[in-house]
Parts: C-alpha cells; sequence; structure tokens
C-alpha cells in the first residue's frame, strides 16, 4: 500500500472537474488526514463491518486498510462509477458499491454486510442540499449499532453538522483533531448516539493480509 501515484492525483481531478460540488475536493486526502481518520475508527469484532461512504480513488480506504481493518469487512460507496471501477481494480477484497449513501441500507442488505460498527464518510457533507444531507445522515445512524459511530471530516471551521440536526438524530458531536498539514486543512468529527459514548469496545479483528 503505497502513497497514491501521480496518475491517481490526475484521474482524481479529471473526475472533480466534471462534479466539483459532488467530490468535494480537487485532490485525494492527504496523508496526514487519512491518518487522522483511521486513527478514529475502533476495534471491531470479528463479525462488525466498516462502511465508507465517498471512496473516491482510496485514500482513506488504504490508510484504514493499513490501520489494520480487514478489507474483507469493508463496504465502500462510490456514486461515480469511473471512480467506484477504479477502486475495484486497486483494492478487490473489498466490497465496493456503485451508489448513494441515501439508500445504504439497501445497498448492505444486498451485499449481506453488518453489523456495521463504524461509518467514514468523505462526503462533502455542507455542500450537500439539506434535505439530501438529513436523508444520509439518518441512514448512517439507522444502520450503526447502539455503539457505533460515524466519522466525518469537513473543509469547514465549524461542525458539519449543525446542532439541530444532532439534536433531531439524538446525537452527539466530538472534534477529533485538525490535519493541519492537508491541504486544505481537514477537521475530523465524531458522531455518537447520545448516552453511548462510554460503550467498551471488541477486540480488533486482525487483518490477515
Amino acid at each position: 500500500m503505497g502513497l497514491r501515484t501521480a496518475r491517481e492525483e490526475i484521474f482524481f481531478l479529471s473526475r472533480w472537474l466534471r462534479a466539483p460540488l459532488k467530490t468535494g475536493s480537487v485532490r485525494p486526502s492527504g496523508r496526514d488526514l487519512t491518518r487522522l481518520i483511521a486513527g478514529a475508527v475502533a476495534d471491531l469484532a470479528p463479525d462488525e463491518w466498516i462502511v465508507e461512504l465517498g471512496g473516491g480513488t482510496g485514500a482513506v480506504t488504504r490508510a484504514l486498510i493499513e490501520n489494520g481493518i480487514a478489507p474483507d469487512r469493508m463496504v465502500v460507496l462510490e456514486r461515480d462509477r469511473a471512480l467506484s471501477d477504479w477502486l475495484r481494480r486497486a483494492f478487490p477484497e473489498v466490497t465496493v458499491v456503485t451508489g448513494d449513501a441515501e439508500h445504504l441500507r439497501r445497498h448492505l442488505a444486498a451485499n449481506n454486510a453488518g453489523p456495521v460498527r463504524k461509518i467514514v464518510s468523505s462526503l462533502p457533507l455542507l455542500s450537500l442540499p439539506r434535505s439530501q444531507r438529513n436523508v444520509i445522515l439518518a441512514e448512517a445512524f439507522a444502520v450503526l449499532g447502539a455503539d457505533g459511530s460515524l466519522v466525518q471530516y469537513s473543509y469547514g471551521p465549524s461542525c458539519p453538522v449543525s446542532r439541530t440536526l444532532r439534536n433531531g438524530l439524538g446525537i452527539n458531536a466530538r472534534h477529533v483533531g485538525t490535519a493541519w498539514r492537508n491541504l486544505p486543512p481537514a477537521r475530523v468529527w465524531e458522531f455518537k448516539k447520545r448516552g453511548l459514548e462510554q460503550t467498551p469496545h471488541h477486540p480488533r479483528r486482525k487483518n490477515a493480509a
């Protein structure tokens, strides 16, 4: 699992030029950011899954696997078909789904994936219409188990999920950290259902690779 290539950067840029508001960034997430995200993902039990929303060219996917997440317990959603095809070639053991996060439950059921302990989102929440953002978050927390959480990064200075929406979903926000050397700098947030922040973690399922 090496660093991303110039070809990956160019390919990602070409997809951004086609749909800048949907892609959210002109380049893949940097190493500082992906390591911060991977570090926020709790240990998984052998039967638990992790879901990534908006896989891009796999910068976060790669960091998760390098951090010990088993690729055969990962589902990556990517709505752009060219990007999802790229991901399938780069990560053949990962379940890659070409589809929208608004239909997350349906996609997971179709692939017999679950229970889900963690969802990692690279979606540009602040750029999405409010109604779409609300549906995506509702789907995510409908999928997550009682002690699961959503890890989301954002380029904005404040929490990407408003207090009103957090109250409606019954979730709390925690600022994990800021990747200052990422271009642009990005903040990582973790969202959990209220009253469950102290739930013990299970031992990690080791990657056999």
